[in-house]
């Protein structure tokens, strides 16, 4: 009987990253500061490279992870950081409001460039917070929004019932298979993020600002943006397959080419 086919080279360099990344989480764990300090949350994806950096924050489950892979593909002089919920290793959760995320992030991301136009980004709720940080800091070049919702109407506050079955199918159209323990430690974390993004409403910023919106994305996402972004590009995938292969090469064809654009302006 034959056996399963090879992997791809690109299944094997994506296995590498997850498993790069891992040890890189419990590197920075093992490392924390001791009780009353706070451990950044900044994770370093591709650190090395002479280009300015770019930073990445997490969607609504709080992870970095779905960065892995795109950061390896956006260049091997491009530093990319991410910036990972610390909700998700003891951190506190409670009741939070996207400026105050943004504003904790933009001083992790000022401690690794202190000067400089920064290069912000971020997929689903990390759009917004990477908008948020443009806002607060001022001196942005280019903010990468990727699928990111805008509220339709009055905020809402939906229930816990409600929010653990967005919950369960995030984690399911993630591929993810958390067991019960992980399940309980992330829904916190999730719901925290969701909640505050339905009660944030953007501005426009001083920034380009880049969408990048899955082109099976409902149509109406796209109006909304039109007031605070510079660009619209629908790019293939929907919004869990658009940083997954097939897809993914062209998101990150996208993005390269908006970096090498601010670069020699």
């Amino acid at each position: 009987m034959a056996g399963p086919p090879p992997s791809t080279v690109e299944e094997k360099r994506h296995a590498l990253l997850q498993r790069r990344l891992r040890h890189k989480r419990e590197e920075a764990l093992a490392s924390a500061p001791q009780e009353g300090r706070t451990m950044s949350p900044l994770v370093p994806l591709s650190p090395a490279g002479a280009k300015p950096p770019l930073f990445l924050v997490h969607a609504a489950g709080g992870s970095v992870a779905p960065y892995a892979a795109l950061a390896a593909l956006l260049g091997d002089d491009r530093p990319v950081y991410a910036l990972e919920d610390p909700g998700l290793h003891g951190g506190t959760i409670g009741e939070r409001r996207l400026p105050g995320l943004a504003a904790t992030y933009l001083a992790a991301v000022r401690e690794v460039q202190p000067d400089g136009p920064l290069h912000v980004g971020g997929w689903s709720v990390g759009g917004a917070v990477a908008l948020e940080m443009a806002r607060q800091d001022g001196d942005v070049a280019l903010t990468f929004v990727l699928d990111t919702a805008i509220p339709d109407g009055a905020p809402s506050r939906p229930g816990d019932d409600e929010l653990s079955a967005w919950f369960a199918a995030d984690v399911a159209a993630m591929g993810a298979e958390p067991d019960e323990a992980e399940l309980a430690e992330r829904f916190p974390v999730f719901a925290a993020n969701v909640r505050a993004l339905l009660a944030f409403r953007p501005s426009r910023v001083d920034s380009r600002v880049v969408l990048l919106s899955a082109a099976d994305s409902e149509p109406g996402r796209l109006d909304r943006w039109r007031a605070y972004a510079d660009e619209i590009q629908v790019v293939r995938g929907d919004h869990y397959t658009m940083l997954q292969s097939p897809h993914i090469e062209a998101l990150a064809e996208a993005m390269r080419d908006r970096l090498s654009e601010v670069s020699v302006r």
